[in-house]
């Protein structure tokens, strides 16, 4: 989520939150043990549909107004001026170190970035930042997300298999890492080995990884800055 105040944050939550009760309650109406399943697999399209395709409209609201430091935004302007093709980027205030990239459809995407961020990084490591999340856009990596969560609610609901249950997360959580190493790959086309290299350490940096944070990265969808770093300089991609 994109980092906002905690008051707008809330507010989406509870919105979120909302919209599931109404379709869970819609769903709830289908009395029919057979049709019952299949309603419910439709309720979870819907919510994943609007949750996915209101993204841009939900960052808008997250954060309303862009930095207001002519600045940075200068620097940033000179920055996406260098990459042969970026999407509209949006500067906002907030200290925590983060790039987002929002929109279900290439057209309506754009990204995210912090001040924090920013203030954070070299000219080379935003641009590599910028190249891995244009990637996710160009390579439609948010549309394929949808997709396979689509399928994989109505397969869940459709099937009732708790063994298919925990094979599909599996595969999601596959999925949303190959995506990263994806966007990784993509940003070495254009910009350069080195120069993501000197944007993961940078980020690195600002996330400092533990030894033991490998272990526990099975249960996270994204790989740990380390085995991206790796994954650069080897060319090899770790599930663990």
């Amino acid at each position: 989520m994109i980092p906002s105040h905690w008051f707008r944050r809330v507010v989406l939550v509870l919105c979120l939150m909302g919209l599931g009760a109404v379709i869970l309650w819609v769903t709830g109406l289908a009395t029919d043990p057979v049709t019952r399943p299949v309603t419910q697999a439709a309720g979870s399209v819907t919510f994943l549909f609007v949750f996915y395709a209101t993204a841009p409209l939900t960052a808008r609201f997250l954060a309303p107004l862009p930095s207001q430091d002519p600045e940075l935004q200068e620097r940033l302007a000179r920055i996406v001026a260098t990459l042969p093709a970026c999407p509209p980027v949006t500067l906002h205030d907030h200290a925590d170190p983060q790039a987002n990239s929002v929109g279900l459809l290439r057209r309506w995407s754009r990204i995210y970035l912090t001040t924090g961020l920013l203030n954070s990084m070299s000219d080379e490591g935003m641009r590599g930042v910028l190249a891995h999340e244009s990637t996710h856009i160009r390579e439609h990596h948010i549309l394929a997300t949808f997709l396979y969560a689509s399928a994989f609610a109505v397969s869940s609901q459709l099937l009732a298999d708790d063994n298919f249950f925990f094979a599909a997360l599996l595969l999601f959580l596959g999925l949303r890492r190959y995506s990263e190493y994806r966007a990784d790959a993509g940003a070495v086309a254009v910009v350069g080995r080195e120069t993501l290299l000197t944007t993961l350490r940078e980020l690195a940096r600002s996330y400092p990884s533990k030894a033991w944070h490998r272990w526990t990265s099975f249960a996270n969808i994204y790989p740990t800055l380390p085995m991206r770093i790796r994954a650069i300089e080897t060319g090899r991609k770790a599930l663990l």
